[in-house]
């Protein structure tokens, strides 16, 4: 119930809920910044891309930010986070066509 918590009511407040919840909105954002690279793919996207693209709030208007700012609350920095999804992320890009 927490991951739908805007809708549900039930607002996320262990780590874990927090965390799956920080995962599920930054995949899009890690998806679009892969899609807007000449080769599509997210070999090509660094951290700082994200981060750029992050402050735009016209990229990606899908992916919600305020859901991916719940890592700092799990204790990870914004950069950090989303070092480590790109990561997870580039492991299976294979399997998801990136």
């Amino acid at each position: 119930k927490a991951h739908n918590f805007k809708h549900t009511g039930v607002k996320p407040e262990g780590r874990m809920e927090k965390a799956l919840i920080a995962s599920d909105a930054v995949s899009g954002l890690l998806v679009a910044c892969a899609l807007v690279m000449p080769s599509k793919k997210l070999a090509e996207v660094k951290v700082e891309t994200v981060a750029k693209k992050f402050k735009d709030k016209d990229f990606a208007r899908g992916a919600e930010r305020d859901r991916i700012l719940l890592c700092e609350e799990i204790g990870l920095q914004r950069e950090k986070f989303f070092e480590i999804a790109l990561n997870g992320l580039k492991e299976i890009a294979k399997e998801i066509g990136l």
